[in-house]
């Protein structure tokens, strides 16, 4: 009986990931604006203001699922009306050294961006490689910004190793185009009770 029990608990382990949904991000066409649209999350922040977070775009193909767990657009506006971009991404992969990102450029390397190293993890390593987890951001001007609105963002990142990742102007044109439901303003704290 005790061997029947272990046998199906590991059973159910192993079947649990058949049976996950996969998440919408890898299952929506990114060139549709409105299907962009639907996962598009707000928070109303009582020091940063309004952030849009734009879904996460390593889910959009296989390859960039292996290689990183999120690429991700937030657009945050301050209480004094003021936009600022960020595009942040998490390399997650299994190799035998860091890719230690430090470099980005856009447009096939005609315009240099600002990457900052936000951490690094080293997880679980086997003989002959590690699962290593790199977070960065990119801070993004409104001209390159409201560029990529216009023709996607074509996007290499470098450091020990490269990487390509080109992200569809429709992604960009939704999150320029979001505006959150006026239910979410419903929540703020009245003039009388100050934030």
């Amino acid at each position: 009986m005790k061997l029947l029990s272990k046998f199906l608990a590991t059973l159910a382990l192993v079947s649990l990931p058949a049976f996950a949904e996969p998440p919408k991000e890898s299952t929506i066409n990114w060139q549709s604006q409105d299907e962009i649209a639907t996962l598009i999350e707000f928070k109303l922040d009582d020091v940063n203001g309004e952030i849009t977070y734009g879904p996460n775009f390593a889910f959009s193909d296989q390859i960039l699922a292996n290689n990183f767990s999120e690429i991700y657009l937030v657009r945050a506006i301050d209480h004094e009306g003021e936009d600022q971009y960020v595009l942040y991404i998490t390399a997650q992969y299994n190799d035998k050294q860091w890719r230690s990102f430090k470099n980005a450029k856009i447009k096939d390397g005609a315009q240099q961006a600002k990457l900052v190293s936000l951490s690094k993890n080293e997880n679980v390593c086997a003989a002959t490689s590690c699962r290593y987890e790199e977070r960065m951001a990119m801070p993004l001007s409104f001209i390159t910004f409201f560029d990529s609105a216009n023709m996607g963002m074509n996007l290499t990142i470098d450091g020990n190793s490269s990487y390509n990742i080109v992200l569809p102007s429709s992604y960009f044109k939704a999150i320029l185009d979001a505006s959150p439901e006026e239910a979410l303003y419903d929540k703020l704290p009245g003039k009388s009770q100050g934030i």
